[in-house]
């Protein structure tokens, strides 16, 4: 089991799952619009033949990257190929977060994929003040029955089989939501993705929920450009480091904006102050506990 990446903004991550695939590390030496939910091998027959001669056991593990552990999650990919390349080019070790059915999502994980990126699915979830989504939006919110929760995160999954993970897009009224919360981790169990509590309300149930029914989960929190400034980003994301320096990690949001990516590529040339970005798969393999989103500083 196992789970974890850069995020701007702050969130945790823990595991206890299987098959998370990347091991990338750096070392420090609107509202909403509709989503439309249109759904989306063979496996490969293992080999007869014995291989020439057994591979050698590794005389000693890999070691841990340096402590504190940073990982930096860059939201709302999927509307934009030209912004997934710009992001593609930045020598960071980020996680993309990619809203699935939108009019770039393909690509944006196929850009991805060949850049070696682990992306996640960013789930549009309803919040508070919104209307009351439907099956058809993509959306999944508060007061859907289970079939319905289970048919959106199904259509979500097979629509970016590369994901390695889930976050919530939004959702303040559904993340706050047991039942909600319920449904959809019940859902999760049965995959191997981990779950990041985007944390977008502090009334949010979704990790300790995921925790419960045995997912691999973290939580953000830090909100890197929640203002776009320089200076207000150089804020957030010390404001970051230092949580990570108290607890030996962090997990940060940020966004798919020019001004987020122009500050991003400053930071790529400036290893972080004694500690190492690294990618949320490889944040959930080293974060073995959970710890609860009121514990954090």
């Amino acid at each position: 089991m196992g789970m974890l990446t850069l995020v701007m903004g702050g969130v945790f991550l823990a595991l206890p799952r299987e098959g998370i695939r990347d091991k990338k590390t750096s070392g420090g030496n609107s509202s909403d619009s509709q989503y439309s939910s249109v759904p989306e091998g063979q496996e490969k027959p293992l080999s007869s033949e014995e291989p020439e001669e057994m591979p050698a056991e590794p005389s000693e593990e890999e070691p841990l990257p340096e402590r504190p552990w940073i990982s930096l999650v860059i939201d709302d990919f999927g509307f934009s190929k030209a912004m997934a390349e710009e992001y593609g080019a930045l020598d960071l070790p980020l996680t993309w977060a990619i809203i699935p059915f939108q009019p770039q999502s393909k690509i944006t994980a196929e850009i991805a994929a060949a850049a070696e990126i682990p992306y996640i699915i960013h789930m549009p979830m309803g919040a508070q003040g919104d209307k009351i989504w439907t099956e058809k939006s993509g959306v999944i919110d508060k007061g859907m029955s289970p079939e319905t929760v289970t048919l959106l995160l199904r259509k979500a999954v097979a629509s970016l089989p590369g994901a390695q993970g889930l976050n919530n897009h939004r959702g303040s009224r559904a993340t706050a939501d047991e039942g909600t919360m319920e449904m959809v981790m019940n859902e999760l169990a049965a995959t191997p993705l981990f779950f990041l509590d985007s944390r977008t309300s502090s009334s949010s149930v979704a990790y300790d929920t995921a925790w419960k029914k045995g997912i691999a989960a973290g939580y953000a929190s830090i909100f890197l450009d929640n203002e776009t400034s320089w200076e207000s980003m150089e804020k957030q994301f010390r404001r970051g480091l230092a949580m990570a320096g108290k607890r030996g990690w962090v997990v940060m949001i940020g966004h798919t904006r020019t001004d987020t990516l122009n500050y991003l590529r400053k930071k790529s040339s400036i290893p972080p102050e004694g500690g190492t970005f690294v990618t949320l798969p490889v944040l959930m393999e080293l974060l073995k506990e959970p710890q609860h989103p009121s514990s954090a500083p």
